[in-house]
């Protein structure tokens, strides 16, 4: 009778209490705390920071939170900017730094701090006309792994409803239009998409929410090449009611544009993959909730598995957020599946109607990558941030380095370009096979070293044929197998 009441305990736990013991408060003080923004590091290397705006009487400022794994919370909060001013929408990339929006000089001007490793510099202006200049966003990226050798920083920003591209090489600024306002068209929502890798047409994929004078919407898209040519104009989608333009990972180690449309009186929402094709495939987002949808954001993790096993299409078994907006009530919708909770849509309602979303990765908590979904409620009279964590483990590829028979180290160096070193020791004489794996689980390299009595070996590891990458390495024995990640960088 006592197990059966523990259980039942521990049920009546789960039904009652998982609801509100899930829920972080991230922020609180005597200020506003609003737009939350987490760099999307797919691979998972960093422990990201946590920017948002604090709001006091008369201005606000860019501040941020680090996630620390030893306490399990957030730590306390650090202000970027100080001025008695407005500075607004962050944006941030761990190569360059945090982008926002300042109206220090009277008007609204692009505001950039360069981060070096984690270290903040000087905020200064990459804008500064009499004009307003406001929206500044990074481009996404198809590889972005590439970014510890960015030399340059390339963003899209919005000035006079123009759409810009600028960009900034050690203190030299170049700007260009991409899409030009006029009497006949005006320009809302736009996001970018570089294509650094090696397929495809290198260069800049700059796409907007077009209107025109009529109030007619079309999803359009511009070409910018690397040597600074400039397409013409695509027309992706033709009169809609197009809103929520955002650029997200739909399938695996795809990007996906994703809007709202009008379907059967509600907003829903739709993908368009293929991007840089000169006919993308279009296909809705299998969302099934009742309501007006907004603000999806999706973390992408790119885990590496030896089997690439099909997924949906979205893979909305990612950790994702989006708004759901029903009869006057507002909810968010968190992943809280790895808390036992299965309901893949579970809603919390919130009484902030335009709550702003982000999710992403804050670092490792124990062996998985700790991921939080964050949003705006009101409480104590003010709107502070809260949030939910996901925890994701690294992949069905296991990553022990010790087994009874042998021992398997990590690459040296890594990342490496072309060549590396890897390191095992066999405890007890036997045949051994060594493999490397791509991050779609495909076979690219395989040694058979055959007999091996007991004792320390070594592989020189040569990857001049293959793509910069991620990539697993194994260590097969009679009895066991053992594997690794490591990364090329070209």
């Amino acid at each position: 009778m006592k197990k059966i009441f523990m259980v039942l305990l521990l049920l009546l736990q789960g039904s009652f209490f998982s609801q509100v013991d899930f829920i972080k408060q991230i922020t609180s003080g005597d200020f506003d705390a609003r737009n939350p923004f987490i760099y999307k590091d797919e691979y998972g290397f960093y422990n990201n920071f946590l920017f948002f705006e604090l709001h006091n009487v008369g201005y606000s400022n860019i501040y941020y939170k680090r996630y620390n794994s030893d306490f399990a919370a957030f730590e306390d909060t650090v202000a970027l900017t100080t001025e008695n001013s407005n500075n607004i929408n962050p944006s941030y990339h761990s190569s360059f730094g945090v982008l926002y929006q300042t109206n220090k000089n009277g008007n609204w001007d692009i505001g950039f701090v360069t981060d070096s490793n984690g270290v903040f510099g000087i905020p200064e202006l990459l804008t500064n006309s009499v004009d307003d200049e406001i929206d500044p966003i990074y481009f996404e990226r198809t590889e972005d792994y590439q970014r510890l050798f960015y030399d340059t920083t390339s963003i899209l920003f919005k000035r006079n409803n123009d759409i810009l591209f600028l960009n900034y090489d050690h203190g030299q600024i170049l700007e260009e239009v991409i899409f030009d306002s006029d009497s006949q068209f005006s320009y809302s929502e736009f996001v970018g998409l570089e294509n650094n890798f090696y397929w495809g047409n290198k260069g800049y994929y700059i796409y907007a929410i077009e209107s025109d004078n009529i109030g007619n919407k079309k999803i359009v898209r511009k070409y910018k090449s690397y040597n600074g040519l400039v397409g013409d104009k695509i027309i992706l989608k033709d009169n809609c009611d197009c809103d929520n333009l955002s650029l997200q990972y739909s399938t695996y180690n795809t990007w996906g544009l994703f809007y709202t449309d009008s379907s059967q009186g509600q907003n829903r929402y739709f993908v368009y993959e293929d991007l840089m094709s000169s006919n993308p495939i279009n296909f809705n987002a299998n969302i099934e909730h009742e309501g007006n949808l907004s603000s999806f954001d999706v973390y992408y993790f790119l885990d590496i598995t030896e089997k690439n096993n099909q997924i949906k299409e979205p893979d909305l078994y990612k950790p994702h957020t989006y708004l759901v907006e029903d009869n006057g009530i507002t909810s968010v919708r968190v992943d809280i599946s790895d808390l036992g909770i299965w309901d893949r849509d579970s809603l919390i309602q919130i009484s902030v109607s335009n709550s702003n979303l982000a999710i992403g990765s804050v670092g490792v908590d124990g062996f998985a990558n700790l991921v939080y979904s964050i949003w705006e409620d009101s409480t104590d009279g003010h709107i502070q941030l809260f949030g939910t964590p996901t925890h994701i483990q690294y992949g069905a590829v296991e990553d022990e380095s010790y087994t009874n028979d042998f021992i398997l180290y990590q690459n040296y160096p890594n990342p490496f370009n072309p060549e590396t070193k890897i390191e095992y020791k066999l405890l007890q004489a036997s045949d051994v096979k060594f493999n490397v794996f791509n991050i779609l689980g495909e076979k690219v390299f395989e040694q058979n070293f055959g007999y091996q009595t007991a004792g320390s070996y070594k592989v020189n590891f040569d990857g001049e044929n293959l793509p910069s990458g991620v990539y697993v390495y194994s260590i097969y024995t009679n009895e066991n197998r053992l594997s690794r990640k490591m990364m090329l960088m070209k």
